[in-house]
């Protein structure tokens, strides 16, 4: 299968990214003469303008889950077998002091030889983050508490194949 991130999900970092590169970028324009002020006003500008590259970067991502792997695909693509997941954390970041139902999730699936990482504002989120848990069940890849309640409260259950005792 493969999900990718909708453009409506990321309007509101891209509208970020661009308040934030004006607003910085303005004063940074006018304070060319003091070294100090183009430091903190250049610095800010910088860290909007990589904020809108970022996401500019997930909006053309494509993420594929296959039988056999999950891939992204775009200018930071890459490939993790299902059988070389080694460790898999998923967060929950709260919006709200009470962690109500508001905020996101960040899955992140690593291997031997590099990591990937998809955000709930993935278009099948959901599909993606059960394959993540049966693959890494099934592999026995590390996984802290915190990621293996986020999937319980996600609802995701995990089928595990029934080992013979004999």
């Amino acid at each position: 299968m493969t999900y990718s991130y909708p453009l409506t999900s990321l309007y509101g970092d891209y509208i970020r990214s661009v308040i934030g590169v004006l607003f910085m970028g303005t004063p940074l324009y006018f304070s060319m003469g003091t070294i100090f002020l183009t430091v903190i006003f250049g610095g800010l500008t910088l860290l909007f303008l990589v904020f809108g590259i970022r996401t500019g970067i997930r909006h053309v991502t494509v993420v594929e889950a296959s039988a056999d792997a999950i891939a992204t695909v775009g200018p930071l693509g890459r490939r993790i077998a299902w059988g070389d997941v080694v460790k898999v954390d998923l967060k929950y970041f709260s919006t709200r002091r009470e962690k109500t139902g508001k905020g996101w999730m960040q899955l992140k699936v690593w291997s031997g030889s590099g990591s990937l990482q998809v955000e709930s504002n993935l278009e099948g989120f959901d599909q993606v983050a059960a394959k993540v848990a049966t693959a890494a069940f099934q592999s026995g890849a590390e996984m802290n508490e915190t990621t293996v309640e986020n999937f319980t409260a996600m609802g995701v259950t995990v089928d595990l194949p029934e080992e013979d005792d004999g």
